[in-house]
């Protein structure tokens, strides 16, 4: 891409230099070619390929786990752990660990990604728990610094469904706040996370992405 990209510019500076040459010769004014010469630039500035990142924008983080109980998993590949709940982290030097090991995990993180948009289709009032406005909720927060409320939703308000909490509860945002409670019309919803514990394993530790493609999912321990 970056090639073709080259190939382009040397191109249109080839292109520019002949316009030029005839606009000069015609005698244009030549404030008008300098106009056309930084018009044809920033055309093709607008398309050069910017650089790619991996590095996704997270919209909400909890310190909890999705479910009830407390999860247990074993690893189903041999795992890389990073220093940081996110992709373009540095691994953890030294620390592996290895296919089969049982995770003993001190944090966890929950991302969102993408939250679930969508509209109110009927007026409803919600019991639920009210957080203010929130990118990150720890998990001692959680059982202390929410406001209980009855939050009325009218129809055609629009709320961002955020991560599924447990028994049912649902945490979304509403006008800038963060809500978690039971939320019928959330359900439906489609939203997308990212789920990340932090392993402890011979002194070192560090951050592993839980989904069904690293870890094999046990029976939580209630």
């Amino acid at each position: 891409m970056l090639e073709i990209f080259k190939s382009l510019q040397n191109l249109q500076s080839a292109l520019i230099v002949e316009l030029l040459q005839k606009y000069w010769q015609k005698k244009i004014v030549p404030s008008i070619c300098l106009v056309f010469l930084i018009f044809l630039s920033s055309g093709l500035a607008l398309s050069e390929p910017g650089s790619s990142s991996n590095k996704s924008d997270v919209l909400f983080s909890s310190g909890l786990w999705p479910g009830e109980g407390i999860p247990r998993f074993k690893s189903k590949i041999n795992l890389q752990p990073l220093l940081k709940p996110n992709l373009d982290s540095p691994p953890v030097k030294g620390m592996e660990v290895k296919k089969g090991t049982i995770l003993n995990f001190t944090e966890t993180l929950y991302q969102t990604i993408e939250p679930g948009s969508l509209i109110i289709q009927e007026t409803q009032t919600l019991e639920v728990t009210n957080y203010g406005n929130i990118k990150y909720l720890s998990r001692d927060a959680y059982y202390s610094s929410g406001k209980q409320t009855d939050l009325t939703l009218q129809k055609g308000d629009q709320i961002n469904v955020l991560q599924n909490r447990a028994e049912g509860q649902i945490f979304f945002e509403y006008q800038g706040n963060i809500y978690a409670g039971l939320c019928r019309p959330c359900y439906s919803a489609s939203y997308k996370t990212a789920w990340w514990v932090k392993v402890s394993l011979l002194s070192k530790s560090g951050w592993v992405l839980i989904n069904e493609n690293t870890v094999e999912f046990l029976k939580r321990e209630y």
